[in-house]
């Protein structure tokens, strides 16, 4: 760490992690945090990722003026983007459920009697001597 990366971390700059953003900016939802800090011009790490989230690391100092932004209402936030917003609270509900893979239980037995009438049908229609070509006329 150089002197310059020194001065910076004393002066509340540096990078942030996506975590630590989401703790300065409660406001916002997870998922909104990189189109938030695009919007409102907060400075991204230009390194490559060093973890496998594939998240950027972001400015803290423009971060915490963003955040004073978010409070003032000032700052570029779609009404989806905001935690506390209708949206939000709809996508937190839980949509109708969905529907397990059926086993073999007795909602299945129509379905497999007319399963075993049909294996039951071909396997007749191989075996019988009046069928040209089956393997009962070719072993002959």
């Amino acid at each position: 760490m150089g002197a310059a990366d020194e001065r910076d971390l004393e002066n509340g700059e540096g990078w942030l992690t996506k975590a630590e953003v989401r703790e300065i900016w409660p406001q916002i939802r997870p998922s909104s945090i990189r189109a938030v800090a695009r919007a409102n011009s907060v400075r991204t790490s230009a390194v490559p990722f060093t973890d496998l989230t594939q998240e950027p690391t972001y400015h803290a100092a423009d971060v915490r003026h963003v955040a004073a932004r978010i409070a003032r209402g000032e700052a570029e936030v779609a009404p989806w983007q905001r935690a506390d917003s209708d949206a939000a609270r709809d996508d937190a509900t839980p949509g109708p459920p969905v529907p397990q893979p059926v086993g073999w239980g007795p909602e299945n037995v129509p379905g497999l009697i007319l399963l075993a009438i049909i294996v039951g049908l071909f396997l007749w229609g191989l075996a019988s001597p009046d069928n040209h070509g089956t393997v009962t006329g070719f072993v002959r």
